[in-house]
């Protein structure tokens, strides 16, 4: 398999990164409008990629992923990459997979945003890559012609119990996604602790130099410190709470069903790249072997990399990647050529 392509979008997301923001357009949806970044490039275009941030706090605007954005522009995509409410505003929620799609749909279909007519490819990390597959395996046939999932799940279970046990996970930006997302369901509400925790996920996501936390946990009532600082870090107690918390959503059957990849990976008909580092600690290489064997059998389109020169998505500089960038090139580049 050739991988040129691929090797020139791993240089441009790495030696050459251009944080250039593309031009601010908006999407007309069923009920409102959401805001877009469009990038152009200057010479013909070969098709269209809908490119998505994963849970970042700075949301569609993130800036690793206009480096991704102007890496595609640079071999003559045209690419989107428009706000997901549910996604932007961290939330973990089944509606996020009917948002995914109707995005997905209203970008194809919009002559403005996609005047070629192409069939988009979609390019996803992390949890938003999860996401994005359930959108997919949701929607019509020949909905999108390429998937790239970089670090995503499969079973959704087994990834939140990993996330919140997994010690070698120094980052914990994660857990307190976790946290945020589902305490309220065995602690109710407690405004003083959700606060803690959004606090803690922007002290880390914005990179802050100072960060707020400690002077706002100074300044809260000792329960509430205390138990936050168990959740913080007692593992086995975050595990329970945090699980038992998943088990009391209401409406939990519908979330656990559509939320697990597991269950309608085999409705992918596309493309599919799966990569993934081997050593990921935020959400396991196993989920990406594991849906990788799920998707096989039915769908011959399927090219799994699991690599160690990622870590949750970065891509790492050491004394292996000589020997292993031709084989992580070749696995971008299998998205690249299936675009449409």
């Amino acid at each position: 398999m050739s991988f040129l392509a691929g090797l020139r979008f791993i240089v441009n997301t790495s030696l050459l990164k251009n944080y250039s923001k593309g031009e601010e357009r908006e999407l007309t949806l069923s009920r409102s409008k959401t805001p877009l970044l469009l990038y152009t490039p200057t010479k013909k275009e070969k098709g269209l990629i809908i490119s998505l941030t994963g849970f970042s706090t700075s949301g569609y605007q993130d800036k690793r992923i206009a480096v991704v954005n102007n890496a595609f522009v640079k071999l003559g995509y045209r690419v989107i990459t428009p706000k997901i409410k549910t996604i932007d505003d961290l939330l973990i929620h089944p509606s996020g997979i009917d948002e995914m799609k109707e995005v997905i749909s209203r970008i194809a279909a919009d002559t403005l945003l996609n005047p070629n007519k192409f069939c988009p490819a979609v390019f996803a990390p992390s949890f938003t890559a999860g996401i994005a597959a359930l959108a997919i395996a949701e929607m019509p046939v020949n909905s999108v012609s390429s998937l790239c999932l970089i670090g995503g799940f499969c079973d959704f279970e087994t990834t939140i119990q990993f996330a919140l046990t997994n010690e070698k996970n120094e980052d914990d930006y994660g857990m307190h996604i976790l946290m945020k997302n589902f305490l309220k369901y065995e602690v109710g509400n407690n405004p003083r602790l959700e606060e803690l925790v959004q606090t803690a996920i922007e002290d880390n996501g914005l990179k802050r130099k100072v960060p707020l936390l400690p002077s706002l946990l100074a300044q809260t009532d000792s329960t509430t410190a205390d138990l936050y600082n168990k959740l913080r870090f007692n593992t086995e107690f975050r595990r329970d709470l945090i699980m038992q918390a998943w088990t009391k959503i209401p409406d939990f059957a519908i979330w656990e069903n559509r939320l697990d990849l597991s269950k309608h990976a085999y409705k992918i008909t596309c493309s599919i790249t799966i990569i993934h580092g081997k050593e990921d600690v935020v959400i396991p290489s196993s989920e990406s072997i594991m849906l990788n064997s799920l998707l096989k059998d039915k769908n011959p389109k399927v090219h799994l990399e699991l690599s160690n020169l990622l870590d949750h998505g970065d891509l790492k500089v050491g004394f292996k990647i000589f020997s292993e960038i031709n084989k992580l090139a070749k696995a971008f580049n299998y998205f690249i050529v299936n675009i449409k």
